[in-house]
């Protein structure tokens, strides 16, 4: 903004402001007493969802078990609930648990306990960072943009987000530390000479470098900021010539900022901070930098020309250019996939609606007073717009406090784009762009303040710009609290038929087991507070089995069938309520292509009224009909009267026929393992498959619609008897039956689920109670592909007894991991515990049921999908077909002795050469190579025995 004669004359030393010196002292003191009120609205609102007894955020029950587990160990080294039967090495950002250990340890002495200090962190948070806006947005331009930013703070959607009681994720403690290093870096910067506060505050940066990095795996964006801010600055004054700016700016910023590096990188080697490649990026960054600013400063040395812009901006165009492609050298192809992570890269990615990319609509909904207005966002790019002018005219100035508008520049250009990049962003870019929405209004009360007209008329046109902007805080912070509220009266994450089912299952399965559903449930089955159960899948783990479950669910009969015993799977939880998420689900098991995904629900819920029958040349049809359009479906399935229909197809979809509604699956998957398992439907086209299915899924608890399945590797499915020269049948899964008595001929028929009945034994058992009065070998030597199944013909005598069973004996996997893996001594990822050509000593804890003696092996598997219409996941006809094949089993140490409880195991280890690379070049000569994409690779030790399977139970 242009200067006028009244802030010229502020500038001289030792005279006196024309506003009166009451007015002084509010803005010192008032206004940081409002931001402290702020604050506290800010922290009650965020507050008000701390009732609820669990989290409203599933993400938040995997934080908090890190979190207990830090209050004991600092940093988390192993978790043992995810991806059975290994559990998972801890990675990520560790130091956000370390940071919330150390809150507990200090509001603890206030009578909070562990739940209650964890609940109390987020409005905490959230209540510092409406602070630390207000601190900056007054360094970087006005008292009255840090209020103005501390207010829109304090009710903004996009900040609560992510800051409410709940919700207790890397991304807000990240915000806050990261803004008050900045704060911190621009008192640092703007003393010219070194005293105490000069080095306080570079110590103070340091200190909340290390705790702005280590909170959160996205924190590589605030490390992205300060060199783009290094860059830019750099760049700016060497081109408009401002060289002892230039001078001033490497000597104070490069060092500090090149130190707060090396500090993250050093504490990065204890898992402390999770982004160790990016500061090796950044350091080497920050030396570019450095050899550029060293060319800028001394080029003219050298011969090079800076008498000019022209010539400066030549400079500095051909080290940019130059910079380009050696940055692009340095990455290769990747370059353009350095943020795959955030975005839809993957088919994993693409259903993922975080990671979708942001609209208009979104930018409303995050960044309004109340309605889809989008005052903020409009607000702050006023703000940006009036920074850039203010910087321009500082430049012409040649003002030496010109970084500061860089910064915000930078700040609000890197948030821009990230917010754009996807949904996730909301929350990050709101610190930037609340930060400069407060600009845009704080600019208004300087131009007051800088009025040559009367005090009185100043305070007249003050008063006038309060009652302009007061309503948007105070309506603002009046619908988030009832938005807060709204959300506490909710269920949750966690509704009741979950809670129900997660209760059962804790009290009702040995502690050891696992229980598998879709990824979004997978932290509630491992939660204390819930089930405490291995979950072979969840929201930040084993992203590879996702494809393999959802293979199961949206397919049936052999081609559904996955090797679950090699997740020790134990519990199968399925939801009605995925009829919602079937079309991720769908498409990332392979039963549709991506365009449909796209275009075409797999379900829709329909009303009773709409399901009309009618009779047509004597037979009976079905039509949904909605008043306009009468549409009969391919099939109709009636449950409720028990009869099937078939239709004309006019539309791809079966209805399935309850009491009161009915539901349209589409045709690909209107017979998959979920359709049936998820509404208990007995029904399939193929011969004996509901049989088998619900034979390998038994039915152990249902609530409302959320349904526990226990899983049988093998199971018998039906019965025949021999009898005057015919086989009968005595026994189904779905017919029920029992065995006869005396000397019996009997026909089994057991369905093997997604591994092969190798050298089996098959035994008879029968029992009193709880006494063992028979016991039979019936066959020896049994093989059988668990795709091509084949009968068992069996002679037996069959006692009085009051319960029988058929126990199928052969080698299978016992046992999970319970602590860290170590090999040669360095704690290693136990699902890739050894390389290709590796070898050492090889150190875990193993946790078994019972004693019983086992053999360790290494297990080398692959999970990879083949897309037969190529690897482009944004064609309409691209589709995956999802494998999870084991390559081999490596024979570590047999005979080992265990006790029931967790075993300390030490072995020697190694790993053949050539293990992974053999197989896949044999998938590509199967597939093509520009067929096959490969997932995941894994190494697990797994501990194998002879092991007793329950086929059957009578």
């Amino acid at each position: 903004m242009v200067k006028t004669k009244v802030k010229e004359k502020r500038k001289k030393k030792g005279e006196k402001t024309s506003l009166p010196e009451y007015y002084q002292k509010f803005k010192a003191y008032g206004l940081p007493l409002i931001v402290l009120i702020l604050a506290y609205v800010g922290f009650r609102i965020r507050n008000v969802t701390s009732n609820y007894k669990t989290f409203l955020d599933p993400d938040t029950f995997f934080h908090y078990e890190m979190y207990k587990i830090a209050i004991h160990e600092w940093i988390p080294k192993y978790f043992a609930y995810a991806e059975p039967p290994t559990g998972i090495k801890t990675g990520g950002y560790l130091g956000l648990y370390t940071i919330q250990a150390m809150f507990y340890k200090i509001v603890s002495v206030f009578g909070y306990d562990q739940l209650g200090a964890f609940k109390l962190w987020p409005p905490f948070v959230g209540a510092m960072t409406i602070i630390g806006v207000y601190l900056l947005g007054r360094k970087l331009h006005s008292n009255w943009a840090g209020l103005w930013a501390a207010a829109f703070m304090m009710f903004s959607y996009a900040n609560f987000s992510k800051t409410y009681s709940g919700n207790n994720r890397g991304e807000g403690p990240f915000m806050m530390f990261f803004l008050y290093a900045v704060f911190i870096l621009m008192v640092y910067l703007d003393e010219r000479e070194w005293n105490l506060k000069k080095i306080l505050s570079g110590v103070l940066f340091l200190l909340l470098s290390v705790l702005y990095m280590a909170a959160w795996t996205g924190s590589q964006f605030g490390l992205g900021i300060m060199l783009l801010f290094a860059g830019v600055t750099t760049v700016v004054f060497f081109i408009f010539g401002m060289m002892d700016a230039l001078k001033r700016f490497v000597r104070d910023f490069y060092p500090i900022y090149g130190l707060s590096l090396l500090i993250g990188l050093a504490f990065s080697r204890t898992g402390l901070i999770g982004i160790r490649s990016f500061i090796i990026f950044s350091i080497e960054g920050l030396v570019a930098l450095g050899v550029l600013a060293g060319i800028m400063l001394y080029g003219e040395r050298a011969g090079l020309n800076y008498s000019d812009k022209k010539h400066r901006f030549g400079t500095v165009a051909v080290i940019a250019v130059l910079g380009v492609l050696a940055f692009y050298g340095y990455f290769g192809r990747d370059l353009l996939k350095f943020l795959g992570g955030a975005t839809q890269s993957n088919p994993l990615y693409q259903t993922v609606a975080e990671l979708a990319k942001t609209d208009w609509n979104t930018i409303k909904a995050y960044y309004s007073i109340k309605t889809n207005d989008a005052i903020i966002f409009i607000l702050s790019i006023v703000g940006f717009i009036i920074v850039a002018a203010r910087f321009v005219r500082k430049l012409a100035k040649n003002d030496l406090t010109g970084h500061k508008e860089i910064f915000l520049v930078a700040y609000y250009a890197g948030s821009l784009y990230l917010l754009l990049l996807a949904v996730r962003f909301m929350f990050q870019a709101s610190g930037a762009i609340l930060l400069l929405a407060g600009v845009a209004i704080g600019e208004a009360f300087l131009f007051v303040e800088n009025m040559k007209e009367s005090v009185t008329t100043k305070a007249l046109y003050a008063v006038l710009l309060v009652l302009l902007f007061l309503p948007l805080p105070l309506i603002g912070a009046q619908h988030m609290e009832d938005i807060a509220k709204n959300t506490a009266r909710a269920k949750g994450s966690v509704p009741a038929d979950w809670m129900d089912t997660l209760k059962w299952l804790g009290e009702n399965s040995n502690p050891l087991d696992s229980a598998t559903s879709w990824w979004d449930y997978g932290y509630w089955i491992e939660s204390s507070l819930l089930s405490h159960r291995r979950s072979a899948t969840d929201g930040g783990h084993a992203y590879d089995r996702r494809y393999i479950v959802a293979d199961f669910f949206s397919h049936y009969g052999g081609e559904s069938e996955q090797d679950f015993e090699a997740w020790e799977l134990n519990y199968l939880i399925v939801w009605q309520q995925d009829i919602y998420k079937f079309n991720a689900i769908s498409y990332l098991g392979g039963a549709i292509t991506y365009g449909e995904y796209r275009k075409n629900p797999m379900f829709q819920v329909i009303p009773a009224q709409y399901i009309q029958y009618a009779n047509e040349s004597g037979k009976t049809v079905v039509y949904i009909n909605t008043g306009k359009y009468a549409y009969q479906p391919v099939f109709t399935i009636d449950l409720a009267r028990g009869m099937i229909v078939r239709g004309k197809g006019d539309i791809p979809y079966v209805l399935y026929v309850f009491q009161g509604y009915g539901i349209l699956a589409y045709q690909k998957i209107a017979f998959s393992n979920f359709v049936r398992l998820a509404f208990q439907i007995p029904f399939s086209f193929e011969t004996d498959g509901a049989q088998k299915l619900f034979a390998n899924f038994k039915l152990v608890h249902n609530k409302g619609g959320v349904s526990t399945y226990e899983f049988r590797p093998f199971a018998v499915y039906r019965i025949e008897r021999f009898n005057n020269g015919t086989w009968a049948p005595v026994y189904s899964t779905l017919g029920g039956g029992k065995l006869p008595l005396g000397d019996q001929k009997l026909r089994l028929w057991i369905s093997a689920f997604g591994r092969d009945v190798k050298n089996a034994t098959l035994i008879f058992e029968a029992y009193n109670g709880s006494v063992l009065v028979k016991r039979e070998i019936l066959a020896e030597g049994i093989n059988m592909n668990h795709l091509n199944e084949t009968p068992l013909d069996v002679n037996l005598t069959v006692p009085n007894a009051t319960r029988y069973r058929f126990v199928l004996v052969q080698d299978g996997p016992v046992g999970v991991l319970n602590g860290p893996v170590y090999v040669n001594g360095n704690d290693v990822n136990p699902i890739y515990v050894l390389g290709e050509g590796r070898n050492g000593e090889l150190k875990l804890t193993a946790a078994f049921r019972e004693e019983r003696t086992v053999d360790l092996y290494l297990r080398a598997s692959i999970v990879y999908y083949v897309a037969p219409n190529g690897k482009d996941i944004y064609q309409e006809k691209f589709y995956l077909d999802p494998h999870q094949d084991i390559i081999t089993y490596v024979p570590v140490k047999s005979g080992i002795h265990v006790a029931a409880g967790d075993n300390e195991i030490t072995a020697q280890a190694s790993m053949p050469e050539g293990v992974f690379e053999g197989y896949i070049q044999k998938l590509y000569q199967k597939y093509g190579k520009d067929k096959v994409v490969v997932v995941k690779k894994r190494v697990e030790p797994i501990f194998i025995t002879k092991k007793e399977y329950v086929v059957w139970e009578g």
